[in-house]
């Protein structure tokens, strides 16, 4: 197979090499392409000369020039992203520049939109027998504000569900499509920016016991044009191996050919975000006369009359403790091109202050994508991209220390000893500022890609690329009074830690397509290529303790010091082959293979195979075919198999060294295992069988697009004991676990008005998912675990990470006892969604943008709540009017189920405004467009089944399955304004 592949290669670049005749320069054809309903020119619109198999693209104004071109009869192609293509016959005489204009009208299903993920090449959306979710990214900068790319695509596909985890700023998201398909390996999309594999998760920051830094917020997302998600294995079997949780490719801004041109942009935001009184609970104290008879313990209750309550709000009025954060942005563009390129070059300035005084978010990016056309048969782009990215943390959510617990649990009117204080009982906020968590990210990603045609009818595109992650985390507790040691005697002399860790990846992609008219109505493309991906992880990690002073803060300074050091590396190899077979245009019928070896893989196994099929039928193409209304009908069928692979090392029998003391006394090195491996360890297999169809009606008025679909992962990752016998103790990973999901995806487009003057477009999607452990392990049939308590557990017949309570019962002397037996609650995720974006435009200058969302179907465990109820501060607890038996239940230690609550609720999301001034006010200074906006972002929770603050948070952002609303910041509610000018 390998030997194919060289052999093909040197084929194509032999091609590459014969001369290419020039064009006569005998005619021209030239035009406009402009948006059918606002008159706009359509700039980066494609159009093709079919006859000749090659074309250009348009200019910022929407503007072609087709030039060098025979006499003859040539079809002319048009193709835009989200709008209908339209084909146009013309004559072209000799010497003759002929005028062909262009108005494209929108199209929501988008039947001939090109697609570029899941498919050997791009192709069009007809031909898919699986769905790709497109996500309009530069159409929903123009509506409202994102941050970063989670916020961008948060509520924007169905079936891609994302857990915020918290509303400190700068850290993760969970991210999930169709569900979680294992229990040890990846359950997070791959992700691939302009072709180039990009490495998300952590930044590898030291932990704050909860929340985690993301590798994705390296990106603007003013710099993204669209993003395409592919959600299971039916589309991901081109990606192989380690893509059978889905795959998130982004595409950037380019440029534009034609006459030379440049179009800049200018933005600048500011805004502030708030944690509002009413987001915090009351804590309440009841007044006795022990406590009024100690004044210096209680002196906020002295004055007060025995039963009287005190009530405080943690950290009210606490300037030390929080602030109103601030938001700042700043970003500039420039695109353009000239006859034979194109180029898009950008900057931005992001800087985010949280509530807490030590958390921020700092990033500086630079991007620039540039395109050379050559040859008609030749272009090639470089895409080059640079960003700081500088987040501090503090700790909460599962921590002693954190500011949160420390005033949630507080008693009301009480005065705590030092580290804590009044309002504060485990640490004061002069204390808890003082923690230093910052982590500088430098990232560069380059990719090149080359297109080449030799002929009209064979298609190559050969892309290369790294991503290269090179991060400095530091962690610093200054030397503290011994007598206080506000975060423990272990670091109370002062501690100091840095690791530089760094993750290169490289990308090598190549893909051919080979077109042929097997008749006048039966086309066949044949595809086949070949994908090469390495990652390199490196780090290097030091301590430093003791230090005499809080200044002095070189790890080299400390009186003891220590390192460490890692480093793991991972190959790739992918070979595929699809042959796609269609007919009149409307009927396709996909066959295809993907076959991956990879270093992670077990050393018995060489490579592992994973097939696909699907079909397309548009069948309102047929001439049988004519139902009033319908514009367009289409069904399909797919199936398809991915892979989830290993970690780096699960494979392996590894061994470390340690330390041992011979009978002299001397101490020497020693040979120590580490890990037992598998050499029969694979990837986890997930096959998938989806199923749906698109409908579009009234003029492309209304558009439905539905799926169902089923994901069985066979061969799990397990974690299971060594056996004995082995000499070895500890556990190893083996392939014998089985998880389905399923589910529907639907997704309803609605334009009830549509005129130059009123625009009002209604998006609803809806989801399921549906997730059980079929099979845990020969040995045992479920797996507990839990942050707090034992609540969560993998068992047979239930959703992974499934939610178990321990009840409580009281007996007839009033005294509470656990009864012993758990129940199971639910699931731990959300098992349906429902979303709804509004988009209204008034006169061609005023735009409403609303997004609702709900979820539900799920649990969790308030721990807020659980802990504040046993120590008697919650309302609760001290109502007169509460029922005894269920407060004796609530104050019980280790019970639980009253506490792992419902969790579904409705949010809105987010809400803008945007006001467009008339271009008579500023052509005068030579600007062509310029908007406010006004937006808010998680502006309120409408309604929820949860008593705590936020039923989204999650005490680790990014775990998979642990899911607990602990120490948590909720997501705060942020509102900005901004200034966008084109000139």
């Amino acid at each position: 197979m390998m030997n194919v592949t060289r052999k093909l290669l040197l084929i194509i670049l032999v091609a590459g090499l014969i001369p290419v005749a020039a064009k006569a320069q005998d005619g021209e054809i030239s035009g406009t392409i402009t948006d059918e309903t606002t008159g706009e020119g359509l700039m980066g619109a494609e159009i093709l000369v079919i006859e000749e198999g090659w074309g250009t693209t348009t200019n910022l104004d929407g503007e072609y020039v087709l030039d060098g071109i025979p006499e003859g009869t040539y079809t002319l192609e048009v193709n835009f992203l989200g709008y209908a293509s339209e084909t146009r016959v013309v004559e072209l005489g000799p010497d003759e520049t002929l005028t062909a204009d262009f108005a494209l009208a929108e199209e929501w299903l988008g039947m001939d939109e090109v697609v570029i993920t899941g498919t050997a090449g791009e192709t069009r959306r007809r031909s898919l027998g699986h769905t790709v979710s497109r996500v309009d990214a530069a159409g929903i900068a123009e509506r409202t504000s994102s941050s970063t790319i989670t916020e961008l695509i948060q509520g924007q596909t169905p079936g891609l569900t994302m857990i915020p985890g918290s509303g400190t700023v700068g850290a993760s998201a969970n991210i999930r499509i169709r569900g979680a398909s294992s229990l040890s390996a990846n359950n997070q999309p791959v992700w691939y920016v302009d072709g180039v594999r990009f490495s998300s998760g952590g930044q590898g920051s030291f932990g704050v016991y909860g929340q985690n830094t993301s590798a994705l917020d390296a990106l603007n997302p003013d710099d993204i044009e669209s993003i395409e998600v592919i959600s299971g294995p039916s589309a991901a079997t081109i990606y192989g191996a380690d893509a059978a949780s889905g795959v998130i490719n982004v595409t950037t801004k380019q440029g534009s050919m034609g006459e030379p041109t440049f179009r800049w942009n200018a933005s600048v935001e500011r805004g502030a975000l708030s944690w509002p009184t009413s987001w915090r609970p009351t804590n309440y104290m009841e007044v006795t006369q022990d406590r009024l008879d100690d004044p210096d313990t209680w002196p906020g209750l002295q004055g007060m009359q025995v039963g009287d309550f005190y009530e405080s709000i943690p950290m009210d009025d606490d300037t030390d403790a929080l602030r109103t954060g601030a938001l700042q942005r700043y970003s500039l563009s420039v695109r353009g091109g000239g006859e034979n390129y194109a180029f898009y070059v950008s900057g931005a300035r992001d800087e985010e202050e949280g509530v807490f005084m030590g958390n921020f978010q700092n990033r500086t990016s630079l991007r620039g994508n540039f395109d050379f056309y050559p040859l008609d048969q030749l272009n090639f782009s470089v895409n080059a991209a640079y960003s700081n990215n500088e987040v501090g943390l503090v700790p909460n959510d599962d921590i002693f220390y954190g500011i949160i617990i420390s005033s949630w649990l507080a008693e009301p009117g009480r005065d705590y000893d030092a580290p804590g204080d009044k309002g504060y009982f485990t640490i004061a906020p002069r204390y808890y500022n003082q923690y230093e968590n910052v982590t500088e990210a430098n990232r560069y990603v380059l990719g090149t890609t080359i297109n080449y045609r030799p002929t009209d009818w064979f298609r190559n595109r050969l892309r290369i690329g790294i991503d290269s992650n090179v991060r400095t985390a530091n962690e610093f507790y200054p030397p503290m009074d011994p007598e206080v040691a506000p975060f423990g005697g272990a670091v109370v002399e002062g501690f100091r830690a840095q690791a530089r860790p760094q993750t290169t990846t490289y990308t090598f992609d190549y893909g051919g397509s080979m077109d042929h008219d097997l008749t006048d109505e039966i086309t066949s493309q044949f595809s086949f290529g070949a994908q090469y991906d390495v990652t390199i992880y490196e780090n290097i990690s030091t301590t430093g303790e003791n230090y005499g002073s809080e200044h002095i803060t070189l790890v080299g300074s400390g009186a003891e010091t220590s390192g460490s050091e890692g480093y793991s590396e991972s190959r790739t190899l992918g070979l595929y082959l699809e042959e796609q077979i269609g007919y009149r245009d409307r009927i396709f019928l996909t066959g295809g293979l993907r076959m991956d070896n990879s270093s992670v893989f077990g050393d018995e196994i060489e490579s592992v195979f994973y097939p696909k099929g699907s079909l397309s039928y548009v069948i309102s193409e047929e001439d049988f075919f004519d139902v009033d209304q319908v514009d367009e009908l289409r069904f399909r069928i797919a199936y398809g198999q991915a892979g989830n692979i290993p970690g780096p090392f699960d494979a392996m029998r590894t061994w470390t060294v340690t330390t041992t003391t011979q009978e002299t006394g001397r101490s020497v090195p020693a040979l120590q295992y580490s890990s037992f491996g598998n050499p029969d360890l694979e990837p986890e297999r997930s096959t998938e069988l989806e199923t749906g169809f698109d409908l579009s009606m009234f003029r492309d008025r209304v558009n439905l697009e539905f799926t169902y679909y089923n994901i069985n992962t066979r061969d799990a990752l397990i974690s299971t004991d060594v056996p004995g016998s082995s000499g070895w103790h500890g556990s190893r990973l083996v392939n014998i676990g089985e998880i389905e999901n399923r589910g529907v995806e639907l997704q309803l487009s609605l334009i009830p008005v549509q005129t130059p003057d009123f625009f009002w477009s209604n998006t609803f999607s809806f989801s399921t998912n549906s997730n059980e452990l079929v099979t845990l392990a020969e040995d045992r049939e479920r797996e507990i675990f839990g942050i707090y308590a034992p609540v969560q557990r993998f068992e047979e017949g239930k959703p992974l990470g499934a939610f178990w309570g321990q009840p409580a019962e009281v007996d007839e002397d009033g005294v509470a006892s656990l009864t012993g037996e758990d129940v199971y609650k639910g699931p731990s995720v959300p098992t349906r969604e429902l979303r709804y974006a509004a988009d209204v435009t008034l006169f061609g200058n005023i735009t409403l943008y609303a997004l609702l969302d709900y979820q539900g179907g799920h649990y969790q465990f308030n721990v807020k709540d659980w802990r504040r109820d046993r120590a008697g501060i919650s309302w609760k607890v001290n109502d007169p009017e509460a029922d005894p038996d269920e407060v004796a239940k609530r104050m019980l230690w280790n019970q639980t189920a009253l506490h792992i609550e419902e969790a579904d609720f409705i949010k809105l999301r987010q809400l803008s405004v945007g006001y467009t001034l008339p271009t008579q006010w500023i052509e005068r200074f030579g600007v062509d467009n310029a908007q406010f906006r006004l937006t808010a972002r998680n502006v309120a929770t409408l309604w929820t089944r949860y008593r705590g603050p936020d039923p989204e948070v999650n005490f680790h952002g990014d775990a998979d399955f642990s899911r607990v609303d602990s120490w948590t910041a909720p997501n705060f509610r942020r509102i900005t304004g901004s200034l966008n000018v084109s000139f």
